[in-house]
């Protein structure tokens, strides 16, 4: 069975290598105008895994999703070679500021106090252990698997389903943003993230994430999450809807390096290498992981929705490639019958 998958990023490449995994007899090629190291939202990720989910989405779908990401992940965690696929296990503080966000919790939940922080931040929150995922290493590394189970990339620009319906039995969407025109979902839209990469004179394994911290108005806010990536960290961001533009916001990148230097004493002499932008493709109602057949040039085919995880690409990539896989199930026990 021929089967294509439209988006070269986190989802489309963990996506594909999953039904290559899954189905031996599957011939999987992967379409996209830009493959990795080039400039694709998922390289620009911070990477930590949360397992937060969207209140207005399928509350059962998300959890699986993140679930099955998250084993994947810490099953990667074990191998020792973080140069070549980039995945880390990190211990951290994921909290929010407001006084009675902890008292929510149980004690199971280990909840944390003000006083961690002395005076730089008023919040309660959770002490959270997990991995952190390097998405300059993880995305070539998820090619490279793909490029030796046998698959294929083609450099194009798909317009429409049309376009491959002929040379394909199976359409698999994962672009993203791209979903607008490409599914003419009009669910889907755009939120900037604003971050700074940091090197830090030794490697760093513990991670701080704030909610809200700043800023905040009805269409955006500001986050501070300090994220290791080795001897790098991720230090972040912004979150505006219904921006698409690159530009680097020069005052925020200058609160973002203090808020880093305030909060973590490794940032004291940390170095500045970048100031860098990334656009989330949301969708309002959430993630789609959907099935439907469309009638092509002349031929019924089915396409597969894997599109809408908005700035949980990384952390609901692998369980979402999962569903994908179930869903192309029935389509592949078909082929066999043919």
């Amino acid at each position: 069975m021929k089967v294509v998958v439209i988006g070269a990023g986190v989802v489309g490449l963990s996506t594909a290598v999953c039904i290559q995994e899954t189905y031996a007899n599957c011939d999987v090629t992967v379409m996209s105008e830009k493959f990795p190291p080039e400039d694709i939202v998922s390289l620009v990720a911070g990477g930590v895994i949360l397992g937060t989910i969207d209140p207005s989405a399928n509350k059962d779908t998300q959890i699986k999703v993140m679930c099955d990401t998250s084993r994947h992940f810490l099953k990667l965690s074990a191998d020792d070679r973080y140069q070549i696929h980039g995945v880390m296990k990190v211990d951290g503080v994921y909290a929010k500021i407001t006084p009675t966000y902890g008292q929510q919790l149980s004690d199971a939940e280990r909840p944390i106090s003000s006083r961690v922080f002395g005076k730089a931040v008023l919040l309660s929150g959770w002490h959270v252990k997990s991995v952190c995922v390097d998405t300059r290493r993880y995305l070539p590394y998820l090619l490279n698997k793909f490029h030796r189970n046998g698959g294929h990339i083609r450099r194009c620009k798909v317009h429409s389903f049309s376009q491959v319906a002929q040379e394909y039995d199976v359409i698999i969407n994962c672009t993203g943003l791209g979903s607008r025109e490409l599914a003419r979902d009009s669910n889907m839209y755009p939120v900037k993230g604003q971050l700074l990469r940091m090197e830090t004179e030794g490697k760093v394994t513990n991670f701080n994430y704030f909610i809200d911290l700043f800023k905040k108005t009805e269409n955006s806010h500001t986050s501070f999450y300090f994220l290791p990536h080795g001897n790098e960290v991720v230090v972040g961001g912004s979150y505006i809807k219904d921006v698409e533009d690159r530009n680097v916001d020069a005052d925020l990148s200058r609160e973002l390096e203090a808020m880093a230097r305030q909060l973590h004493p490794g940032m004291k002499k940390a170095e500045i290498l970048q100031e860098y932008t990334g656009i989330r493709p949301l969708r309002r109602g959430g993630i789609r992981i959907e099935k439907e057949f469309k009638c092509l040039e002349g031929k019924t085919i089915p396409i597969i929705h894997n599109y809408g995880h908005g700035g949980y690409g990384v952390g609901g990539s692998w369980g979402s490639a999962l569903q994908v896989a179930e869903l192309l199930a029935p389509e592949i026990q078909k082929k066999s019958k043919l």
